[in-house]
């Protein structure tokens, strides 16, 4: 099990991320779900710029990534602060989908990634 590397999270039994070989998959979510929307999701993308960091990648190195929205009616927001998140190099540009999905304890956004390291 050496191989396989664990970012640890803050809730039991559950990770940040984990890396084997090349590849790095993250998450990338609130750690206060007291927040509005935009400050969720602030803290969403710093965190997973720093599970990726741990794990040897960046956020240009994302091939994947996968957005769950608790309310698709800010997908607009989202993808403006996505857009200044992740530059202007279309060579870093991850293919991605958007979902609206049922979180509980007022979670509004994570941000499921795999990446190269």
């Amino acid at each position: 099990m050496t191989d396989i590397q664990r970012i640890a999270g803050k809730i039991s039994h559950r990770c940040w991320g984990s890396a084997f070989k090349d590849l790095v998959f993250a998450v990338g979510m609130t750690d206060d779900f007291g927040l509005p929307f935009r400050e969720q999701a602030e803290r969403s993308l710093r965190h997973l710029d720093r599970v990726l960091a741990e794990a040897g990648s960046n956020r240009s190195r994302i091939l994947s990534a996968t957005v769950l929205l608790a309310d698709i009616g800010n997908k607009g927001e989202f993808d403006a602060m996505w857009a200044d998140w992740i530059g202007d190099d279309p060579q870093a540009w991850p293919q991605r989908s958007c979902h609206g999905v049922d979180f509980a304890a007022n979670n509004q956004v994570e941000i499921l990634a795999v990446a190269a390291r």
